[in-house]
């Protein structure tokens, strides 16, 4: 545990090092002030508007982490070889890549609560501006438990990310799978719905749907944790479905970094 420990702050003292993250904070920062402004056009959906465009700012900010910080904290060490300078250390192979995993966690989990603040600013500034009555309906419950749910499919992503880096040999590789995880994962959702229905023009092979019904149990449905809109609307988030989504994503998490674990070890580093 100590060498996970160990990996695992370094990792985040190194994160907060890329001037990325400052940049990916002002824009999102910058984005969710205007959002406020404009939404003095819709009138009576000001509120809606604010949290449709403020909670989405924070999930984009949140999946830098895995396209761009991940990527260069992980692929690149294997790349460049300085992997090497920590393995010397007592520190076996899966502490290693574990370690990593809770660098960009903790990372992860900065940016979006700083995000999150941002948020909250947001709808101080718009019922400041436009009153309070636009903003009876906000379920500030609701708010947290999406974002929760957001950020745990980001989380998702960074142990794609670990897994990708320990099976390819290239960051520029391990980045476009990690790209077509996350376009599956949100996708699979809506094509295994199509295929559900019958539709007469168009005939779908057999072989087609056996490599969705694969697919399917293959990559998470990370459309299930976008319940962005639900809070937006004030609708309430049932605690058993945050319950069950945290207990998915977990799972998940912990397959992809075994498997990680497992490749890693095999894998020929010289």
């Amino acid at each position: 545990m100590r060498g996970v420990y160990a990996v695992a702050l370094l990792s985040f003292k190194e994160g907060l090092r890329h001037r990325v993250l400052y940049g990916v904070l002002l824009a999102a920062l910058l984005l969710m002030g205007c959002t406020v402004l404009v939404s003095g056009f819709f009138l009576r959906d000001i509120s809606k508007v604010i949290l449709d465009f403020c909670m989405a700012t924070v999930t984009l900010g949140g999946l830098t982490i895995p396209f761009f910080l991940a990527i260069h904290l992980l692929a690149k060490d294997i790349e460049r070889r300085t992997i090497f300078t920590l393995l010397t250390r007592p520190i076996s192979r899966g502490q290693y890549l574990i370690g990593k995993f809770f660098g960009l966690f903790l990372i992860t989990g900065l940016i979006m609560l700083l995000l999150t603040g941002g948020v909250w600013l947001c709808l101080w500034g718009g019922e400041f501006l436009f009153g309070s009555r636009f903003f009876v309906t906000v379920s500030w419950v609701s708010i947290v438990a999406a974002l929760f749910l957001s950020w745990l499919s980001v989380l998702i992503l960074n142990a794609f990310v670990v897994l990708w880096s320990t099976v390819t040999t290239s960051s520029f590789l391990a980045t476009l799978l990690t790209l077509f995880s996350y376009v599956i994962g949100h996708s699979i959702d809506d094509v295994v719905r199509f295929l559900q229905v019958e539709v007469t023009m168009i005939k779908i092979s057999d072989s087609i749907r056996m490599t969705v019904d694969v697919v399917k149990y293959l990559f998470p449905n990370l459309a299930a944790f976008d319940l962005k809109s639900a809070a937006a609307h004030g609708l309430s988030i049932p605690f058993t479905d945050v319950l069950i989504l945290t207990t998915y994503a977990t799972a998940y998490i912990v397959v992809l970094l075994v498997l990680s674990t497992l490749f890693f070890n095999r894998r020929d580093l010289a």
